[in-house]
């Protein structure tokens, strides 16, 4: 039993120590975990001051304690062992291993009692929790197994995240965890690698769950996106679909839970449409059978960013399905979510919908490698997004979000190569890898 668990991959070791309800955890295996990262936040550092590596630790330092991304995080932890940062509700939590208690006790009643009075006395059996909302700090060092553990967590629920993390293993009522979860069992690799992210999808994407590898020269994440069947199936369209875009474009041969994640898409896209408009509904209809896909972007209104929900209407966006019902006639419809006018062209086997309407047609032929490819250009992102002022984040939060962040990290999108993901048919979903290079 021990040594099968020795033997088994970071993602494995680390599901075992994140409750279920979490949306999302990054796993490190020990310090070593950590180098990697800390290098390519080096290199990163040099494009956008608020991703050097001491303005991250910074944060890390006042979400869950420790430094972790130094190497040298003090707090009494041990140098082997996994390590979790956890996402829950608006709580980030970290489980980490501990070489000395006592050091680890002091550090987290200093860190803990910056945010204000504790809500109870302080014992060594018990949680401590300070201050409220999301301001709110709460941890333990307590015994889990074999291994003496840092427990914390800070935001709002910080002290019932704790209380799910301390109950990991407990003989009465103990919290289950995702790897109690069959939907992610198989899809926890068997990799060799020092990093791992986990992330919960939504139906029919149940999870992914990806090896993390970093240097100065950029970030790749490898894995297994998991479904009840295949995603994907067959190759992507011929690049040639992608002539035209110039923010991002994917390309995508669809397998059955493809088509029902694209049907799922696009009713999230046309939530906005009346249930009534015909185009909405014929687009619905077509998704579930699409054998394959392009979606493209050129452009970007950002007079039209505003509320999250109604945001996307500010992408200028080209989609085309191939595999749709035959038609013997050309069809042409048009919609509006108020804001803008969609239009939807139906011609053979094939469905276009573009938002704002063009006369373009784009012809979508089988072309080879991975079935799916996916790019987009972080340089014409961040000219897109040099349109926004100070003036247009009073409109909503989602411009006022894109202006801070351009601020913070526009340095990093112009000294970036083109992201691209790429992705293969599996029987349990889809083998994707993602790649982030610096310039």
């Amino acid at each position: 039993m021990i040594a099968a668990l020795l033997c088994a991959s970071l993602a494995a070791r680390g599901a075992a120590l994140v409750p279920a309800r979490a949306e999302a955890a990054v796993l490190f295996d020990g310090e070593a975990g950590i180098a990697g990262l800390h290098r390519f936040f080096e290199a990163a550092g040099t494009r956008s001051r608020a991703l050097a590596p001491y303005e991250v630790s910074r944060e890390l330092i006042a979400a869950v304690g420790p430094d972790l991304l130094s190497g040298a995080p003090g707090w009494g932890l041990d140098p082997r062992g996994a390590r979790a940062l956890v996402f829950a509700g608006s709580a980030f939590a970290l489980s980490a291993p501990v070489r000395d208690g006592k050091a680890a006790r002091k550090a987290l009643i200093a860190w803990a009692s910056a945010a204000g009075s504790f809500s109870r006395r302080i014992g060594t059996r018990s949680a401590i929790a300070a201050g409220s909302g999301r301001s709110q700090r709460a941890g333990i060092v307590a015994v889990q197994g074999r291994t003496v553990r840092l427990l914390t967590a800070s935001g709002r629920g910080a002290e019932a995240l704790v209380a799910a993390l301390w109950r990991i293993g407990a003989r009465r009522s103990p919290t289950r965890t995702l790897a109690h979860d069959r939907r992610l069992q198989v899809l926890l690799p068997a990799g060799g690698a020092k990093a791992a992210l986990i992330v919960r999808g939504a139906d029919p994407i149940t999870f992914a769950v990806l090896d993390l590898v970093a240097d100065a020269s950029g970030v790749v994440a490898r894995g297994l996106v998991g479904a009840p069947s295949p995603l994907l199936a067959g190759h992507a369209p011929d690049l040639s679909a992608c002539a035209d875009s110039t923010l991002f474009c994917l390309r995508a041969a669809l397998g059955p839970s493809g088509k029902a994640a694209l049907a799922f898409a696009s009713q999230t896209y046309l939530a906005g449409t009346s249930p009534a408009d015909s185009l909405a509904g014929l687009a619905r209809e077509e998704a579930s059978r699409a054998g394959s896909l392009v979606v493209m972007s050129d452009g970007l209104d950002v007079s039209l960013l505003d509320e999250p929900t109604s945001s996307l209407r500010a992408l200028h966006l080209l989609v085309v399905v191939a595999g749709a019902t035959p038609r013997d006639q050309p069809l042409d419809l048009e919609g509006s979510d108020g804001a803008r006018k969609r239009c939807l062209h139906a011609e053979g086997s094939t469905v276009q919908i573009s938002s704002p309407c063009v006369d373009l047609r784009l012809a979508v032929r089988e072309g080879d490698g991975p079935a799916l490819q996916a790019t987009a250009d972080p340089r014409a992102i961040d000219a897109a997004l040099s349109r926004l002022n100070a003036f247009d984040a009073l409109r909503g939060p989602v411009p006022a979000t894109l202006v801070g962040a351009r601020l913070l990290v526009g340095g990093l999108l112009r000294g970036s190569l083109p992201f691209t993901l790429t992705g293969d048919p599996d029987p349990l979903g889809a083998r994707i890898e993602l790649r982030w290079s610096l310039r």
